[in-house]
């Protein structure tokens, strides 16, 4: 089989006394066809024994990448001639051997050591997948909108009332009545008892009013009665707060012994 170059060699500079160890073939090559190695230096196989050293010029991988000057040609030999006949008394002529050599000194530029790359075990990857990260955010921008889309269906437990008394028959209490019309407007109605209301005591349009009339039914009680105020459960509360504020001044004179307030409809008459 043909001998196949080495991968790796050891190169020693003789004119500096340098050795680089472990030089890739193709650098070594380099070199010599650069003219940075001689054919007076030496290589040998990378970790080789001394005796292993060669010369660039005798390497059978490197000897013809060694640079030639231009004017150089090779010496050659000329084989001596049988001597020709002379005259009788002239000096003999030696055979000439013909020898033609030329010498050129050249600067040999000696290499720097290069330091073998550092072998990176993990690649770095600049760029970020941010693919996973959107996935899991649509996973839960989902979740969070079908939780709370079934929230608003589900029903709403509401707390039992406590300390709550139910309210009496009592036929001489006062209801209150606040309604709201189809128009959104807000009526006010008086009532004794489980009886409707009389005539004038219905439809009224403001608290003023309602005082009025309130105070006109009080006329005929002889203690103070109770006065219950039953608001429409879709009206706010601020009705009942404002007509409460306005009736503690009968409570006060003593005209009413108390007020009621519930948010529920008042019950219709029979």
């Amino acid at each position: 089989m043909p001998r196949k170059p080495p991968k790796v060699l050891d190169v020693w500079l003789v004119a500096s006394n340098t050795v680089y160890k472990s030089v890739p073939y193709h650098v070594v090559a380099d070199w010599t066809q650069q003219g940075r190695l001689a054919g007076t230096d030496r290589v040998r196989p990378a970790g080789g024994s001394a005796a292993e050293w060669e010369l660039v010029r005798d390497h059978p991988f490197l000897a013809d990448y060694l640079p030639r000057p231009s004017g150089v040609t090779l010496s050659r030999s000329v084989a001596p001639s049988a001597p020709a006949a002379r005259p009788l008394g002239a000096a003999a002529t030696p055979s000439v051997a013909t020898s033609i050599e030329t010498t050129k000194t050249s600067v040999v530029e000696l290499p720097e050591p290069e330091s073998s790359p550092a072998i990176r075990r993990f690649e770095e990857d600049d760029e970020v997948d941010m693919i996973p990260l959107i996935d899991i955010s649509m996973v839960l921008l989902v979740f969070f909108i079908m939780i709370q889309a079934a929230g608003a269906l589900a029903p709403v437990d509401v707390p039992e009332m406590h300390f709550a008394g139910e309210l009496t028959a009592d036929p001489n209490a006062i209801t209150i009545t606040i309604e709201k019309t189809p128009t959104d407007d807000i009526r006010y109605a008086i009532r004794v008892g489980n009886s409707p209301p009389q005539s004038g005591q219905d439809e009224l349009r403001s608290p003023g009013e309602v005082l009025n009339v309130l105070n006109s039914v009080l006329s005929d009680y002889t203690t103070p009665p109770e006065v219950r105020i039953a608001c429409h459960k879709d009206l706010p509360r601020k009705w009942v707060y404002e007509l409460r504020r306005d009736l503690e001044d009968f409570r006060k004179k003593g005209k009413i012994s108390n007020t009621v307030a519930t948010v529920v409809e008042a019950p219709e008459s029979q």
